[in-house]
Parts: structure tokens; C-alpha cells; sequence
């Protein structure tokens, strides 16, 4: 088993959804070594796709918020800031 390239523009859930293939394959036990080695580079190139998918979207997140003393004022803070 050799590693499959994976599409630039793959979406995050079918990024997903070959994540969890290959985990389901490793778990399985059923693979000769270097099937699993191939099928655990294939997963850790897959987790990183969809990290870096979450981490575009969680910067893209705004949560309004209430800035002065009536309901009527609001603003735009960045999901990143909301951590502090």
C-alpha cells in the first residue's frame, strides 16, 4: 500500500471521512507493516489537512458583542480573541 496524494482542494469532510478509513484500517490489525506504516502517514498528512481546515475556519469565526451599557451597541471580536 502506497500513500495516496491528497487533492488540494479536498473538503474538510472527506478529509474526514479518509481519516477515519485509515484509523478503522490500523485498528483493524489486519495490515502487514509497512501497509500499516503507509496507512498511518496516510492518516497523519489527512489530520494535518484537517487542522489546518479548522484552524482557517476558527480565525474566520466572529462572535458579536455587547459594548455599551444598552443592548442596542454591538461589535465584531474575533473568535481568536475570545480565548484571553
Amino acid at each position: 500500500m502506497t500513500m495516496k496524494k491528497i487533492a488540494k482542494n479536498i473538503k474538510f469532510e472527506e478529509a474526514l471521512a479518509e481519516l477515519e478509513q485509515q484509523v478503522q484500517l490500523l485498528e483493524s490489525g489486519e495490515l502487514p507493516l509497512e501497509e500499516a506504516l503507509a496507512a498511518f502517514q496516510q492518516g497523519v498528512a489527512l489530520s494535518k489537512v484537517c487542522m489546518a481546515k479548522l484552524n482557517t475556519v476558527q480565525q474566520e469565526v466572529e462572535k458579536i458583542v455587547v459594548t455599551g451599557d444598552d443592548d442596542d451597541e454591538y461589535e465584531l471580536e474575533a473568535f481568536a480573541d475570545l480565548e484571553d
